[in-house]
């Protein structure tokens, strides 16, 4: 029944309507979560055919979908974070040490691209990189960053979180240059040359290190693609996020690829580069 619904819903009403549905939904908070999850992706699907770039921007700009689990009282704190966050934040601290860096005193300025409510941030700010005294992230989720930077303050933290689109990031960060850029999961919702781009920019403002954790492909070494591809089931891209690196100058430090594994709902693929000035 509800594939019908979808159906004739989609026939009869507009893209620009239903996106509005969505939002109505969504808002529903009486209904369970999963409900509003499915009718979120279903009613908008022909979107995502579209434009995929402009669907997920859609969803997180009005945390939708996917989008509405992110929570400060279920997001931040070590015990909550996701294991392989854990892993890529342990490989990124080695890396910077085989750099000849004590990142507890060297690391001195990072900023996170798509950094949602900031909990990477500041599990950095606390425990790996105390000596930062600039920390910034950024993401499209109003509603994250500002939950996130009501929070930090009631921590007296430094972080600051900007609301802005990634792929315009450029225009509020400036000339600014980085210790430490990293992405965590956020190239798989841009097409191929909208991710070369955002990490050609993310290479430009990095000076020590930039480090990407991306989605892995399940059967070839994403290093292997001759092209960028969809996965189906989210309409999420992956990508051969070692030849953007190296088209964007830097060069790769350590990488970790393990295909279809899956540790905590996510698969491994981490990239781990110096940029040219280092080179």
């Amino acid at each position: 029944m509800k594939q019908l619904i979808k159906k004739l819903i989609v026939f009869f009403f507009p893209l620009s309507l239903r996106k509005w549905l969505v939002i109505i939904i969504n808002r529903q908070t009486w209904l369970d979560p999963s409900k509003r999850y499915w009718w979120s992706g279903q009613l908008i699907s022909d979107f995502a055919e579209k434009d995929v770039n402009a669907y997920h921007k859609f969803l997180w700009r009005y945390h939708l979908s996917y989008a509405e689990s992110y929570k400060s009282d279920i997001r931040f704190g070590y015990d909550n974070l996701n294991e392989t966050r854990k892993i890529f934040l342990s490989e990124l601290t080695q890396q910077l040490q085989e750099l000849g860096l004590r990142p507890d005193k060297d690391i001195t300025s990072i900023f996170e691209v798509g950094c949602s409510l900031g909990y990477l941030l500041h599990y950095m700010e606390t425990t790996l990189f105390p000596g930062a005294s600039i920390i910034e992230g950024n993401d499209i989720d109003k509603q994250c960053i500002d939950e996130g930077n009501k929070f930090l303050a009631s921590q007296k933290s430094k972080i600051n979180l900007i609301h802005a689109d990634m792929e315009k990031l450029e225009h509020i960060i400036g000339d600014r240059k980085y210790d430490l850029v990293f992405g965590a999961g956020v190239l798989l919702y841009l097409k191929k040359d909208s991710a070369e781009q955002l990490v050609a920019m993310m290479m430009r403002h990095t000076k020590t290190m930039l480090a990407i954790s991306a989605l892995a492909h399940p059967d070839i070494d994403n290093a292997k693609l001759d092209s960028s591809t969809v996965r189906e089931q989210d309409k999420t891209w992956i990508h051969n996020v070692d030849k953007m690196v190296a088209d964007a100058g830097g060069k790769i430090v350590a990488r970790r690829w393990e295909g279809g594994n899956m540790v905590d709902g996510n698969t491994i693929y981490f990239v781990f580069a110096i940029p040219p000035a280092q080179i």
